[in-house]
C-alpha cells in the first residue's frame, strides 16, 4: 500500500468548506489549470450516496469511481484498473481545526493498493516515473486553490 496525504488549514468552518467543495461546477472557477478538472455524479437527479458512480476527470485522464462515503466530514470514492492491478481510495476530509479557531483542517488523501501501486511509492523506479511527486503537487495545488476560494471575502 502507498499513501499520499496532503493537509491544509482553511479559515472557514467545515460546513462552509464542504459546501464550496460540493459546488462541483465551480471547480473550474477556482482551480482552472489544476489537477482536478471535473467531479460530478453519474446521476445528477438525486443526492450522492455510497455505491453511486461518479464521473471524475483529472489531469491524467477520466475515471468512473464508486462513492464510498458522503458524510459531513468525509467525501470519498474508490476505483481500480483491471485485475485490481492498481486501486485507489480517494478522500477529502473536513474536520474542525485544532489550530485555526472556527476553521477547517482539510485533508486530501489517496490510498493506493494492487501490484502496480509501487509506481507511486518512493523506490528508485517510482521516483524515476515521478508519479508520487506529480500526485503530491496536484493535491497541494487543489488544496491551496480550495483554501483561497473558501477564504474569499
Amino acid at each position: 500500500m502507498q499513501l499520499v496525504n496532503k493537509v491544509i488549514e482553511i479559515s472557514a468552518a467545515p460546513e462552509v468548506v464542504r459546501q464550496k467543495f460540493l459546488d462541483f461546477p465551480s471547480i473550474f472557477t477556482y482551480h482552472p489549470d489544476g489537477f482536478i478538472k471535473t467531479i460530478k455524479p453519474a446521476r445528477q437527479d438525486k443526492p450522492i450516496e455510497a455505491g453511486d458512480r461518479m464521473l471524475v476527470e483529472l489531469e491524467i485522464g477520466k475515471m468512473e469511481p464508486i462513492m464510498i462515503e458522503n458524510s459531513p466530514d468525509c467525501f470519498s470514492w474508490g476505483g481500480s484498473l483491471p485485475l485490481n492491478s492498481f486501486n485507489g481510495n480517494h478522500s477529502f476530509r473536513f474536520e474542525p481545526s485544532a489550530t485555526t479557531p472556527g476553521g477547517t483542517t482539510f485533508t486530501q488523501q489517496e490510498e493506493f493498493t494492487g501490484y502496480l501501486s509501487f509506481i507511486v511509492g518512493e523506490g528508485v523506479i517510482a521516483r524515476s516515473l515521478g508519479m508520487r511527486e506529480k500526485t503530491e503537487k496536484g493535491f497541494e495545488k487543489f488544496n491551496k486553490d480550495l483554501k483561497a476560494w473558501c477564504e474569499m471575502a
